[in-house]
């Protein structure tokens, strides 16, 4: 009897000093979020889209490439940070709840939950601890699409035809206090399309009959896009030299 009580109280040992030479792996999805995917900025400063941390901003549900056009989706983000402040001036103690966002992984599905690709897209982020109870945010710019997805399923988008993805993303970083952060899962559908977004308008020319996307293009950042071939239709002298916007 003392013998095996004895055997039992060495594997509990042996348990206790494994447990505490393993390293800690808990999956925390809660402390900084994606609350949404920022629609095209309407404050455009000197040609640039400007976004902010303001949760009233438009958003959208669903984003639109032309593959004719462009060879990326960038998303940005609006990610908050739910960690509350432990710096203290008084004690002279740092702030170690600031997140900073290194990148996000990406799993690109078909809708019915397919898998297409999966990569990581590096970025660089910075989302301030809470305030007040509520979370604090920043816009994240990340790859939503990468060039060698966009390949893989541009064959299978002919010109006046489209195609439905949904990115699945998370957001990565790390505490300034160098704890590990990653968001859950936010899934964002991208409605892929070839040649749908080219506009021939600024290439108009009523002297001549015929479209010519060489014309410079009007002084107003408001009719461009923050991204050619994404959201918002891009005038066909932003991608010259593609089938597309050189095809009438």
């Amino acid at each position: 009897m003392n013998r095996l009580f004895g055997q039992a109280v060495a594997v509990v040992v042996l348990g206790v000093v494994a447990t505490a030479f393993t390293p800690a792996c808990a999956e925390n999805d809660q402390s900084i979020f994606i609350r949404n995917v920022l629609a095209p900025a309407q404050n455009r400063q000197n040609g640039q889209c400007v976004y902010t941390a303001d949760t009233t901003q438009v958003f959208q549900s669903e984003g639109l490439l032309d593959v004719g056009i462009a060879d990326t989706y960038v998303a940005t983000l609006l990610v908050g940070n739910q960690l509350i402040a432990r710096g203290n001036t008084q004690s002279v103690r740092a702030e170690s709840n600031r997140a900073r966002l290194n990148g996000a992984v990406v799993r690109i599905t078909d809708p019915g939950g397919g898998v297409i690709s999966e990569f990581t897209a590096l970025g660089s982020g910075f989302v301030d601890p809470a305030q007040n109870n509520l979370p604090s945010y920043s816009p994240f710019f990340v790859t939503a699409l990468d060039p060698a997805s966009i390949q893989r399923i541009a064959q299978d988008v002919p010109v006046g035809q489209s195609r439905l993805l949904v990115a699945n993303i998370k957001v990565f970083g790390q505490t300034l206090g160098g704890v590990d952060l990653e968001s859950g899962e936010f899934q964002y559908p991208i409605r892929v399309c070839n040649g749908c977004l080219v506009s021939f308008a600024t290439g108009d020319d009523p002297a001549t009959p015929a479209i010519d996307c060489t014309l410079p293009l009007p002084d107003n950042a408001q009719g461009q896009p923050c991204v050619a071939g994404q959201d918002e239709t891009t005038p066909c002298q932003l991608c010259r030299g593609r089938p597309v916007c050189d095809s009438r």
